[in-house]
């Protein structure tokens, strides 16, 4: 009987083990199957096919690395004007008028009180004086100081409101970033900023001069004087179209000055690069990144931005163009307006509402310009973006307009 017993239980773990083994290998068969399915079906591939690449515009391909450029001895243009004692003079407000006003701007009840006493007031022929305390520039709102400074820049009696220092919103940070200046006293900058046409803006130099150390006050100005200057570099590529880049930067008869340079880069392999210096006019070329005052030249005081543009191809300096009239003579005889797009050698000129030029500058490429901002001879000559240069004179809420001029011998 036991052996009988023990045969039925072997049978039934053979019985047992034959339908695990027929579902593992039917298992095993499906899996198969898909598994050959798949290599008959293969799975679809999407392909990133490439957009068709850009055409280079006739400058070629540009880069652009910022500099920040700055006076090595610590001096600053308009100190005089931007250390004096702040006097607010309100151009052509009668009494009535300032008071209105002032009541009108977003003021604690301790600068109403100060601002409002007549007392404090020098009244003169065409308007309204008063020299505010250093506690109650400290204690404006963002608001209230952009309300009076905004109102004070109307009148060039004011210097510091008409020209203040100017930062793009989201530029704050990165305008400090790289400055020796502690962060508490970054914040101090920032206290005294207010909003005007788009910008971030800081005048109130004398005011934070007496919260600085020395040398806190001198990081201070090395920042907000450094000209946001590039250095740019032209790329050239084998299948680089070189007869349209010698074109372009060879106006003013210099075609066959740079065409070997410019081809000998198209023959290396992959191509080459160069500094665009190298392709500018001599008067441009020996004056790029340097400062008027450090040339052994008794007109360097007078170099402005008009005698700069003027005699962007001129081998020798024309010194007539110190004169404004003159200059207007020539420009409105020997250029003139362009309509279309502005490329190399053209004069970008920013004008007033009644039509006076207050600035010049020459365009170079891919939006960037060659310009001397002002005839102060501690102002370099620069490659500059034109949205930066634009920032400095052409405020967003001044009427006025941008004209592009080119000689008639270049069209």
């Amino acid at each position: 009987m036991a052996g009988s017993k023990q045969i039925r239980l072997l049978c039934a773990a053979f019985f047992i083990c034959g339908a695990v083994a027929f579902f593992l290998l039917q298992e095993l068969a499906n899996a198969l199957a898909s598994i050959h399915a798949n290599t008959r079906a293969p799975a679809k591939v999407v392909v990133s096919v490439p957009q068709e690449r850009k055409p280079a515009p006739p400058c070629g391909l540009i880069e652009a690395v910022e500099i920040s450029l700055a006076t090595a001895d610590g001096a600053f243009p308009d100190q005089e004007q931007r250390l004096a004692r702040p006097k607010w003079f309100f151009e052509n407000f009668s009494e009535d008028r300032l008071t209105h006003f002032l009541n009108s701007c977003e003021l604690g009840p301790s600068e109403h009180k100060i601002l409002l006493d007549k007392r404090t007031w020098k009244i003169l022929p065409d308007g309204v004086e008063i020299e505010p305390p250093d506690q109650l520039i400290w204690s404006l709102t963002p608001k209230g100081r952009q309300q009076i400074y905004s109102t004070l820049a109307q009148s060039r009696a004011n210097f510091p409101q008409c020209f203040p220092f100017r930062f793009p919103f989201t530029g704050f940070k990165q305008k400090f970033q790289h400055s020796d200046l502690p962060l508490v006293d970054v914040r101090k900058v920032k206290r005294l900023s207010y909003a005007d046409s788009g910008y971030l803006c800081f005048t109130d130099l004398e005011t934070i001069k007496t919260e600085l150390t020395t040398n806190e006050f001198n990081d201070l100005v090395e920042t907000l004087y450094q000209v946001p200057a590039y250095m740019l570099r032209l790329h050239v590529l084998p299948n680089s179209d070189i007869n349209e880049l010698v074109k372009y930067w060879g106006k003013g008869g210099r075609e066959k000055l740079i065409a070997p340079l410019i081809n000998s880069l198209a023959r290396m392999p992959g191509g080459g690069s160069l500094s665009v210096s190298y392709l500018l006019p001599t008067f441009a070329r020996v004056r790029l990144y340097t400062y008027p005052y450090t040339w052994n030249d008794p007109s360097a005081s007078r170099q402005d931005c008009f005698f700069t543009s003027m005699n962007f191809f001129n081998t020798s300096p024309n010194t007539n163009f110190f004169d404004r009239a003159y200059t207007a003579r020539v420009i409105e005889s020997e250029y003139e307006r362009v309509e279309q797009a502005p490329t190399f050698g053209d004069v970008v000129a920013l004008c007033s509402a009644s039509g006076e030029m207050f600035h010049s500058c020459v365009y170079i490429a891919d939006d960037f310009v060659f310009t001397k901002n002002g005839v102060d001879p501690e102002q370099p000559w620069v490659l500059m973006k034109m949205a930066d240069m634009l920032m400095l004179y052409y405020p967003t809420d001044r009427s006025g307009h941008i004209s592009f001029f080119r000689r008639k011998d270049m069209t």
